[in-house]
This record gives C-alpha cells, sequence and structure tokens, in this order.
C-alpha cells in the first residue's frame, strides 16, 4: 500500500500529533561541520519550529539517534579523515574523532532533549516482514523498522528519504518525488 506524502512547507501541525522524525532531518538540523548546507534545511527547520509552535510531538527513535551518530561520524571522516585513518574504526579511537565528540554530544543532546523518546519491544516489530523489504531492495531494514513503528504507533513520519513509498503511513516531507509518487 503507497504511503501518503504531505507537503512540508503546508502542512499544518496539530497539538499531540506524533511525528517520527528521520535521520537525515536530524542531519539537516544538526549538520557535521563539513557537510554541505542542503538547500531544504531551512524547509525542516521552519518546520520543526511549526510542529513546536503548535505543541505536535517529535518522536525519536533510538534507532534514529544511532542512525544518526554514526552517519554523523562517517560524514566528517569521509570528508576530512579517511586519507590518515583509511580504517573508520581507527578513526573512532583517534584524537581527530574526540576533538569532535563534545560537538556531536551537544547535537545528540539536542535532540534528545527537543524529542519524546519512545520504543517497541522487539517482539512487537515485524523483523520477518522488515526482513523481505530489505533483501527485496525497495527500503532497507530500519526504514522498514521505522514504517511499522509508525503504523503501530498512529505516527506520522517526517523525511526526506526518496524510499518511503511504500507501507501505508504519512509522511510529512519536501522531497519532491515522494510526493509525486505517494
Amino acid at each position: 500500500m503507497n504511503n501518503k506524502a504531505w507537503e512540508l512547507t503546508s502542512y499544518v501541525f496539530s497539538k499531540d500529533e506524533t511525528i517520527l522524525i528521520d535521520t537525515n532531518i536530524w542531519l539537516y538540523l544538526y549538520p557535521p561541520p563539513c557537510n554541505p548546507r542542503y538547500e531544504w534545511a531551512t524547509k525542516y527547520s521552519r518546520a520543526i519550529r511549526n510542529l513546536k509552535e503548535a505543541e505536535a510531538i517529535a518522536v525519536l527513535d533510538p534507532i534514529v539517534m544511532s542512525e544518526y551518530l554514526n552517519a554523523y561520524s562517517r560524514i566528517v571522516w569521509k570528508g576530512e579523515f579517511k586519507e590518515q585513518y583509511p580504517n573508520f574504526k581507527k578513526f573512532r579511537q583517534s584524537k581527530d574523532f574526540h576533538a569532535l565528540t563534545p560537538t556531536l554530544l551537544t547535537h545528540a543532546k539536542g535532540i534528545i532533549d527537543f524529542s519524546t523518546v519512545h520504543s517497541v519491544a522487539s517482539n512487537q516489530l515485524d523483523l520477518d516482514q522488515a526482513l523481505n523489504n530489505f533483501v527485496s531492495g525497495n527500503i532497507d531494514f530500519n526504514d522498514s523498522l521505522f514504517v511499522d513503528i509508525c503504523r503501530q504507533r498512529s505516527f506520522k513520519l517526517m523525511t526526506h528519504d526518496g524510499d518511503f513509498n511504500q507501507g501505508g503511513i504519512e509522511l510529512i516531507t519536501a522531497n519532491k518525488k515522494l510526493l509525486r509518487i505517494c
């Protein structure tokens, strides 16, 4: 079943509406220092402000935080340190990584403080479906879990990830591809 996509810039948030914020949105709002500024970061920043003003609830799944921390670190490694540390794990053990961590920690705490952290017990997730979706090549494993969580909890998903076209959930996005196909 296709997802329903709402245009980010015209979406009106409601009090107590629950929105799961995808990793890519946090990377636009709290970007690594070497990451280029994305044109849509301003749009998502306004949407987050509107969400807060409407007293909607930004939801954080622990998997999103894991993805954010890993993606942020890898972006910095690839952009600034890959030649010096050909192995990402060596970079994570380096003084250069540890110099980055105060900013990363500040960003992560900002995300946590802004959000309501939730979790669904793993025995409540449809792991078989997530595996089937993954091996089909259409959506990655974690994204499939996010669709399952949104369905179970009636969350909307704010994302810019163009892979979220199936699952029967509601999306809030500035991604034109999603707006066309959903």
